[in-house]
């Protein structure tokens, strides 16, 4: 699941879960290692003349790293793949809307059995979506079985599942089965036209979520751009092993910790490794969405509206600001601190002169027209 986190930048920056340490501590490791493994070489295994051939190659190797725009490739990827990934987190489908409308239009005890179907084919649709899309998903329902001992399934809804022909998926066809569902109750006098073309219309909507993340499942980032953005970058510190070795020129102190290479090490692999990591948001990264949590809260509050929230209604009372035509509720003592005072536009205290608020008359405005003209 993603990390949430509320304090403040000190401590934030000890935390390991989803940190900018877990994620490049190896590549740091590795690069730091090559690093001084050639710095020592320069430092105790070259002779004289290998030592200034060293020093031209250091040189060349640092103007080199000009060259390559790796700010603008690691910015835009980053950008694109973020977008995506709140974009897919958006897409992420919750039925409550929808069993409002159902728990709402079909009332009575009598029609409990289908309102809790109705709740259970619509999670069963979101588990067989999500076992295309997730990691996760799949390894708690590696098969149809396992949808059948979960109970999001029936038995003689599998055999009618596997019969039906469609070699191009068929995550949605619980869907349909709620679709004819609706279309019965509408034939039974359950519910009416009005109400059917509703409950239809936000089941599309409920549908239309699945469907646009298998979409961004089919069509990633294009590979060549990945490719480009990853060879740019570890191109990019594989020169600054050498280009980045203190030679012991005169304007430069000889220092044995390359400070601001491992700073600009920290920036540019953490922020590829943001782009790496959210590229695909359904994985088993700290950062990735746990959608086996979702399909479970989703579950129990279908189920909860389709039974124990249907027909629910606490006492209808008066509120403690009934007779207060403007009623102000409390604060803690904590909260009036932060107390922010009532809002007005900008200019709503600017003043003019009584001279400028006089009001012209339309004669008056005539007379000045034409004598502004005069004048031109």
């Amino acid at each position: 699941m993603t990390i949430s986190y509320s304090d403040n930048f000190g401590k934030l920056l000890l935390r390991w879960k989803g940190s900018l340490w877990k994620s490049i501590w190896r590549d740091l490791l590795v690069f730091l290692t090559i690093y001084y493994v050639i710095n020592f070489a320069y430092r105790y295994a070259f002779n004289e003349q290998q030592r200034s051939s060293f020093k031209v190659l250091v040189i060349y190797c640092e103007k080199a790293t000009q060259y390559i725009p790796i700010t603008f490739l690691l910015g835009f990827f980053v950008s694109t793949v973020v977008t995506r990934w709140w974009d897919q987190c958006s897409l992420i489908m919750w039925p409550d809307r929808f069993m409002c409308f159902v728990t709402t239009y079909i009332r009575g005890p009598e029609y409990l059995l289908l309102r809790r179907t109705i709740a259970r084919w619509c999670n069963l649709a979101s588990a067989l979506c999500w076992r295309g899309l997730c990691i996760r998903t799949i390894k708690r329902f590696p098969t149809m079985d396992h949808l059948v001992r979960a109970g999001l399934m029936m038995p003689e809804e599998l055999e009618t599942f596997e019969r039906t022909e469609a070699p191009y998926g068929k995550w949605w066809l619980p869907l349909v089965w709620v679709s004819n569902l609706l279309k019965k109750c509408h034939d039974e006098k359950v519910i009416d036209s009005v109400l059917l073309k509703s409950l239809i219309k936000e089941l599309q909507i409920y549908r239309s979520g699945f469907g646009m993340l298998v979409m961004y499942d089919w069509v990633s980032v294009p590979l060549v751009y990945t490719q480009v953005v990853a060879i740019a970058t570890y191109g990019y510190f594989t020169i600054c092993l050498v280009g980045r070795q203190m030679v012991g020129a005169a304007d430069e102190p000889d220092i044995y910790v390359p400070i601001f290479t491992i700073l600009q090490f920290l920036f540019y692999m953490g922020w590829l490794k943001v782009g790496e990591d959210l590229m695909n948001p359904f994985g088993e990264d700290d950062d990735d969405f746990e959608l086996n949590y979702i399909l479970d809260r989703n579950i129990q509050v279908a189920y909860l509206l389709a039974e124990d929230m249907h027909d629910q209604l606490p006492p209808l009372s008066k509120d403690p600001y009934w007779s207060q035509k403007v009623p102000q509720i409390p604060y803690t003592r904590a909260s009036l601190e932060k107390k922010e005072n009532i809002f007005e536009g900008h200019l709503n205290k600017l003043h003019f002169s009584k001279n400028d608020m006089d009001v012209i008359g339309l004669q008056k405005m005539v007379e000045k027209r034409v004598k502004t003209t005069l004048k031109m």
